[in-house]
């Protein structure tokens, strides 16, 4: 199954997510709350978490599909926090590998600007009396973690940490690439990897024309 996903943060190229229960050729894809691997593998830049600590797959693996808001994130913000490439060369189809290392910073930055955004999209939050202006009162972050979804919040904040050292590493480099990025890890790997505040390493393909 194929999917379509809009990455605003990656300009010009038009990721996707295949679902599939077989390794295929490449692959991609806490604070309180301990979830379960699952055997989808991932191939493009678009991320999603798929399963809960029920163990409950959840088949929509994008927040396109779920029906989750995607909270846009602007890459610019972030330029500051430092994101280390190596490259490993470039093969003779056109595939520049590199590894991307993310800050500690930077990850928790994005953590809390998508965590912020979706605590105020998700207004008034259910099970709390609001106060003048019809906002909740001050939550635990840890009680808005659970009334949000670790998997939703997780999953948009894989994905534009991702997107966005991809996209600053792209622009820093004046590189022209094609739609079709790839990285490496299996989405298990990915998962288990990030924690906000630390520092966070992939393996991705860049494909030039």
């Amino acid at each position: 199954m194929e999917i379509a996903v809009n990455c605003s943060l990656f300009s010009g190229l038009n990721p996707k997510i295949i679902s599939n229960n077989r390794r295929i050729s490449a692959s991609i894809p806490s604070l309180t709350c301990r979830r379960t691997k699952s055997s989808h593998q991932i191939t493009y830049s678009a991320l999603a978490l798929c399963r809960r600590e029920s163990n409950k797959y959840v088949p929509a693996i994008c927040a396109v599909l779920s029906g989750t808001e995607d909270i846009g994130v602007s890459s610019s913000g972030f330029e500051d926090v430092p994101v280390t490439v190596t490259t490993s060369g470039t093969s003779d189809a056109g595939e520049l590998k590199i590894n991307v290392e993310v800050s500690g910073a930077k990850t928790r930055a994005i953590f809390d600007d998508v965590f912020d955004k979706m605590v105020t999209a998700a207004q008034p939050i259910p099970g709390f009396r609001r106060v003048k202006g019809g906002k909740t009162p001050n939550i635990p972050r840890d009680i808005l973690l659970e009334v949000l979804g670790p998997s939703k919040v997780y999953k948009q904040v894989i994905k534009k940490v991702i997107n966005s050292a991809i996209a600053e590493y792209v622009e820093k480099e004046g590189l022209k690439v094609r739609k079709d990025l790839r990285v490496e890890q299996s989405f298990e790997d990915l998962e288990v990897a990030f924690e906000p505040g630390e520092d966070f390493s992939f393996d991705a393909v860049i494909h030039l024309p």
